[in-house]
């Protein structure tokens, strides 16, 4: 889903790279309920301006207005050179403009009237998170109001919180120490308050991170993870609330019961986090305007922020009014712990040679990593940790998808800092010794490592690599089976296919049942069983339970 930050920024995009005042040249939609004629009132109307509210963009023609709303994968693409997404699939709606084309793809699109819309953003506008209007007082007022209903509903109304999503819903809770289910009747002033900040705070977050292209998942506490980021205890995925969205907790530091719950005692994510345009050390923690990158709006180059004027076409940077400079109407939030940037790449050098084309990567060894204190181990860990040592499981406790000292004794799992590197291997051999200091050094090694196809995955024969699990998404009597499939990305990968459910018991109908995991909060919560494939209202009833451990 396309939460409120991923629509904020296709509008920040509009508005610095679409001249206002252009007329509509031709407007068509492809797979839309709207049919092309009645697009036909926009020929001719100038574009005059772009609003966000939430999940919604606004883009305004004159009296009448079109209301977007992207969806689960919806993007927007100005001035493309090709008609097609990277999926290959067409724009419900392309807008031709005088000098400019933007297209919209997997997106709902609308007509309305402008004067209903303007209104609207107006009325409810400081509820937006994203806004930089955004009223904490009335965000309060609206989720107390929601007195008999559960959090994990509350969060993502979008008459109450516009522009929350699944992924803001559940860190935001998390970071607010309470269960999903509590009712927003049980809690305190305070508790409220609480909540509200920290679904404040980690919308902006989630909006620096997408607007800056560092990765957002490195972020992630609960949210499709196996075990909690901070304390390790393994998460419980469930089905919640009235629409039964996917929810993601963590039972050890997120309690049912608010009446215990110190708000005071909470642990945050960066202490420098401060409450936009207001409290102590505000002003501090908001990054102004001139502080941040400015695109150019006659080349649409992206400047850096100490930049005067463009590097392409020398054309004056645009005035910051002061009204826009001010740290309460700006919702960007500086995060001086966490680097905002994408990697740095490595410079290379090409040659060739008489056999062939080398490559000289030249890397920056100025740049070491900082060393990790260690915290005091028992001996039975320390034992283990030497004998990790020795077999190589890892070095020097810094966070490259490996086992680190820290995470065996308790510290945060080293999941947090990053995505596992692909090329890395570990060492899945028994210890030398049978010791219980080595077995729960390896069960807590298994418990960290993301999963995979395992040793029984086999290989396939153009490569002779490891295969992939993948499943059946096509409609059909196949749909929801897993299968396995060349690891290799598209284009290189061979034509290897083999079914992986094959010792599957067959239902009634005699088919392939389906694998499928308990997502009821309960005894029986991360289970899995096996049940008939077919439709709903065409099931045989068969059901039984997988087998223990990781099933395919």
């Amino acid at each position: 889903m396309v939460e409120g930050p991923g629509c904020t920024l296709n509008g920040e995009k509009l508005r610095s790279r679409v001249k206002k005042g252009q007329k509509v040249k031709e407007i068509r939609g492809g797979g839309l309920k709207t049919t092309n004629d009645a697009f036909r009132c926009f020929l001719g109307c100038q574009f005059t301006h772009v609003q966000t509210l939430g999940k919604e963009l606004f883009m305004y023609f004159g009296p009448r207005a079109l209301r977007i709303h992207f969806g689960m994968n919806g993007s927007l693409r100005i001035n493309a050179a090709e008609r097609r997404d990277r999926t290959g699939s067409a724009p419900v709606l392309e807008i031709r403009l005088t000098d400019d084309t933007v297209r919209f793809f997997d997106s709902t699109v609308e007509i309305r009237l402008t004067e209903d819309c303007e209104q609207r953003v107006e009325a409810t506008e400081s509820l937006d998170l994203c806004s930089s209007r955004f009223s904490a007082s009335r965000c309060e007022r609206a989720v107390r109001s929601q007195g008999g209903r559960m959090l994990c509903d509350v969060l993502l109304d979008q008459a109450v919180m516009p522009g929350v999503g699944n992924i803001i819903k559940n860190e935001a809770l998390f970071d607010s120490g309470l269960h999903p289910a509590v009712k927003v009747r049980q809690l305190t002033d305070e508790q409220i308050r609480h909540v509200v900040k920290m679904t404040r705070d980690f919308t902006l977050l989630f909006y620096k991170c997408r607007k800056s292209g560092s990765p957002l998942h490195k972020h992630f506490k609960v949210y499709k993870r196996p075990r909690c980021g901070r304390c390790s205890h393994a998460t419980t995925a469930c089905r919640l609330g009235d629409n039964g969205r996917m929810t993601y907790l963590c039972e050890s530091c997120q309690s049912g019961d608010p009446s215990t719950l110190d708000v005071s005692k909470l642990p945050v994510r960066n202490p420098l986090i401060g409450w936009a345009g207001g409290g102590s050390g505000a002003d501090a923690a908001v990054a102004r305007e001139e502080e941040e990158d400015w695109a150019c709006r006659l080349c649409t180059l992206v400047n850096r922020p100490a930049a005067s004027a463009c590097d392409a076409c020398l054309t004056p940077r645009p005035a910051v009014s002061r009204d826009a400079a001010a740290p309460s109407s700006t919702p960007l939030i500086r995060y001086p712990c966490n680097a905002f940037r994408k990697p740095p790449e490595a410079p290379r050098v090409n040659w060739r040679s008489a056999f062939g084309t080398s490559t000289l990567v030249l890397s920056d060894l100025s740049e070491k990593p900082k060393p990790i204190n260690p915290l005091p181990l028992s001996s039975a860990d320390s034992r283990s940790n030497s004998l990790a040592a020795e077999r190589g499981l890892y070095n020097y406790g810094v966070c490259q998808g490996t086992t680190s000292p820290n995470s065996a004794s308790g510290g945060e799992s080293p999941a947090s800092c990053g995505q596992p590197s692909k090329k890395m291997r570990m060492d899945h051999s028994p210890a030398p010794s049978s010791g219980a200091a080595d077995g729960g050094l390896h069960s807590r090694m298994a418990a960290e490592r993301p999963a995979d196809p395992g040793p029984s995955a086999p290989r396939c024969a153009s490569h002779r690599r490891p295969a992939v699990l993948r499943v059946v998404h096509k409609d059909g009597e196949n749909k929801g089976r897993r299968f396995y499939a060349c690891s290799l990305p598209t284009g290189t990968r061979c034509n290897f296919f083999e079914w992986a459910d094959l010792h599957f018991p067959l239902c009634h109908h005699g088919r392939r049942c389906l694998m499928r995991t308990v997502l009821k909060l309960g005894p029986n919560n991360g289970r899995n069983f096996y049940t008939c494939g077919s439709a709903r209202g065409k099931q045989c009833g068969f059901f039984q339970w997988a087998a223990d451990g990781p099933g395919v």
